[in-house]
C-alpha cells in the first residue's frame, strides 16, 4: 500500500479591513500555517448488548488520553492518514460461520482474507475484540473462571492496552462481517484499525498502544512506535526514515 505523511495546509487568506469612522484601507494578507494535528474523528457511542450476568466481562478503566505529539513515521500518524471506510457499513454480521448475516449492534469487520474478524460495541466491554489465526500460544489466564471458554487465538484491546487470549463467550466476535479492504481504516470511538493486504493494525487512543496481526504473529505496540517500513512507502527500514507523499490519498471522514 502506498505510504501516508503530513499534508502541507492552503494559504489562509485573511480580508483586512483598517478605519476609525469612515473605511479608510483594507490588504489581503497570505500565511502559510504549518500542517495540523490529524485527528481520528470520534464516532457516537455504539449501541451494545450485554452477554450474559455470569459471563460478563470486567469492564476497562478509562484513562484520561495524553496527548502526543505524532510522528509521521509514527503507527497513530499512518493510521490516522489512511483512507477511511464508512463506519455505516460494517454493522452486519452473523453470530456463526455459516449463519444468516443481518443488521447487528457495533461494528463488526475482516481482513481481506477473512484471516482476521474484529467486533467492538456489541459485548458491554468497552473493548474491541479480534480473533486471528495467527495469534497462538496465549496461556490461559489465571483469574478466568470454570464458565471461560479460553481461546488462545483472541486478543482484547481496551484502555488497559492489548492483551492475547480471552473467554470467548465473554467477548462474541461475529462472522460474515464486511471486509475492510487493504489500505483502508475504520475508526470507532477510540479505536482506529488499518489493513495491510491480509496483515491489520489497531490502535487505542486513550492508552496510545495497540497491537498488530501479521503473518508472523501477534504483537502489541505503541501508537507512536515506528511502523514498519511497508506502511511507509519505504523500500527499507531506514535510520531516518521519510514518508512518500506523493501517492498519498486524502483523510476521507467517517460518517
Amino acid at each position: 500500500m502506498q505510504g501516508y505523511g503530513p499534508r502541507t495546509r492552503l494559504p489562509l487568506v485573511a480580508l483586512v479591513c483598517l478605519g476609525v469612522s469612515v473605511l479608510t484601507s483594507c490588504s489581503l494578507l497570505s500565511t502559510d500555517a504549518s500542517p495540523s494535528k490529524i485527528v481520528i474523528p470520534g464516532t457516537n457511542a455504539p449501541s451494545t448488548e450485554s452477554p450474559a450476568p455470569s459471563l460478563s466481562p470486567t469492564s476497562a478503566s478509562r484513562t484520561v488520553g495524553i496527548r502526543r505529539t505524532e510522528a509521521p513515521w509514527s503507527y497513530e500518524r499512518v493510521i490516522k492518514a489512511a483512507p477511511r471506510a464508512s463506519n455505516s457499513g460494517f454493522q452486519v454480521g452473523a453470530t456463526s460461520a455459516d449463519g444468516r448475516t443481518s443488521d447487528v449492534s457495533g461494528f463488526h469487520f475482516s481482513t481481506p482474507d477473512r484471516g482476521v474478524r474484529c467486533s467492538t460495541g456489541n459485548n458491554g466491554a468497552d473493548a474491541l475484540v479480534c480473533v486471528g489465526e495467527h495469534v497462538r500460544g496465549a496461556k490461559r489466564a489465571a483469574d478466568a473462571t470454570a464458565e471461560c471458554d479460553w481461546q488462545a487465538d483472541y486478543v482484547v484491546l481496551d484502555a488497559n492496552g492489548p492483551k492475547a487470549g480471552a473467554c470467548a463467550n465473554s467477548y462474541p466476535v461475529l462472522f460474515r462481517s464486511r471486509i475492510l479492504g487493504s489500505g483502508r481504516a475504520i475508526n470507532v470511538d477510540r479505536f482506529a484499525c488499518l489493513t495491510d493486504s491480509d496483515d491489520l493494525y489497531c490502535v487505542e487512543s486513550s492508552s496510545g498502544t495497540g497491537f498488530a496481526i501479521t503473518a508472523n504473529g501477534y504483537s502489541a505496540i505503541r501508537a507512536d512506535e515506528r511502523a514498519p517500513a511497508s506502511l511507509l512507502g519505504l523500500d527499507s527500514d531506514a535510520d531516518s526514515p521519510t514518508v512518500d507523499n506523493r501517492n498519498s490519498s486524502p483523510v476521507v471522514p467517517t460518517r
